[in-house]
């Protein structure tokens, strides 16, 4: 019985697991290709995935996680399908990701995580779709970022520090091609860049989410979304973003909070174009967003907190067009912001939302909305451009204030 305590005993002294990481990848050349044709075809799925650091942990008792990673050079991820008739869903999707960090836990942990994209690098992804008679529903998308964290937690208190640095250039688009096609029922597609990118969600049992984050981009950051097609669908969304840095926090019933330094000094760039012959009574959808720094919390049910210094010396555009024929509805939008944070709470009880932020913005900050049709029935264009944002909100969901 004492060999066995002995055996079972933890390796360390500590009150919690360690979990060490380091990784480095310098002068990295990866390109992850997946390419897919057929004449016809109930349904098609192309997926192509690459990263040069990658740490993904799962864990249900609390643990300490320590992580470096390092990267140079390129990540390349592309994703094609070409097809005449696609009778179901055609699905093409793309992710590239310099370094990245994926964690879920249920009991708590502290988070030590440093992420270096040097200057000088690439991160892309491309994802294409090619129609020559119709695809009755598709979903094309195209994800990139320099440096990821994405964590879920379930519990526990949960701190987070982190620290991203990335010189990058990081480009996603996103294309649907039908130029004598149509999209059938449904077509999504999604062009999505970020320089840094944090995002930290907590559910069901409470957790507390407390977040330092350092995050410094200089690389440029671009998102593209297009559709060419002789017809529409009944429902068509074209969307891009692209943000120099992002850290995103939506928690139930437990604190939140942000703090640390955002600076972007990378130009910025999302794009979003629709050309379509004529499309009966089908709804298109075309938005655009960029943003040099973003921060968000999203908090159910408890107190939140933002403190953050936002400095963007980046130009940010963001435009979206659209131009058809005879047709239904075209809803046109673009946004852009120098630094934009936002703080939201929804709560039963009284809660408060805590704010000390800075923003500076001493850069050109660009929106462009463009929209032609021959006739239909709806046309609508908004174009935002903002060179800093503070938003706080409590609401109560029973009598909406």
């Amino acid at each position: 019985m004492i060999a066995a305590t002995l055996t079972c005993a933890p390796t360390f002294a500590d009150d919690t697991t360690e979990i060490l990481n380091g990784q480095l990848n310098l002068d990295a050349a990866i390109t992850v290709t997946a390419q897919g044709e057929t004449d016809q075809a109930d349904a098609a799925h192309l997926s192509a995935i690459g990263s040069a650091n990658a740490l993904t942990v799962d864990v249900v008792e609390r643990h300490d996680i320590r992580s470096e990673q390092t990267f140079s050079g390129s990540v390349d991820a592309r994703a094609e399908t070409s097809a005449v008739i696609i009778d179901g869903t055609a699905v093409t999707t793309s992710a590239a990701q310099g370094n990245s960090v994926s964690v879920i836990n249920d009991n708590g942990m502290d988070a030590e995580i440093a992420q270096t994209a040097q200057d000088g690098s690439g991160v892309s992804a491309s994802s294409q779709l090619a129609v020559g008679a119709y695809a009755m529903s598709s979903v094309t998308t195209a994800t990139a970022s320099a440096n990821a964290y994405d964590a879920v937690s379930y519990g526990g208190e949960n701190t987070h520090a982190l620290r991203q640095d990335s010189g990058a250039d990081v480009s996603a688009d996103s294309y649907v091609l039908a130029p004598t096609g149509g999209l059938g029922y449904a077509a999504t597609v999604l062009g999505a860049a970020n320089g840094n990118s944090a995002q930290i969600q907590g559910y069901y049992l409470g957790p507390d989410q407390i977040v330092d984050v350092d995050q410094d981009n200089r690389g440029d950051v671009t998102g593209r979304a297009r559709i060419e097609a002789g017809g529409g669908a009944e429902n068509a969304t074209a969307v891009s973003s692209a943000n120099g840095n992002s850290v995103w926090v939506q928690n139930e019933n437990g604190y939140a909070q942000i703090a640390g330094e955002q600076d972007n000094s990378g130009a910025v760039t999302a794009e979003s174009v629709v050309e379509v012959g004529d499309f009966d009574v089908d709804i298109f959808s075309v938005s655009s967003e960029g943003v040099g720094n973003s921060a968000i919390i999203s908090n159910i049910g408890a107190d939140a907190g933002m403190g953050l210094n936002q400095t963007n010396t980046g130009t940010v555009n963001a435009t979206a067009g659209f131009d058809g024929g005879t047709g239904g509805a075209a809803l046109v939008s673009a946004t852009a912001f120098g630094n934009a944070a936002t703080t939201y709470i929804c709560s039963e009880c009284p809660a408060t939302a805590y704010g000390n932020n800075n923003q500076t913005n001493a850069a050109a900050i660009n929106s462009s909305v463009t929209g032609r049709m021959t006739t239909g029935g709806t046309l609508s264009g908004t174009a935002t451009a903002i060179g800093n944002s503070a938003t706080y909100q409590t609401v109560n969901p029973h009598s909406g204030n």
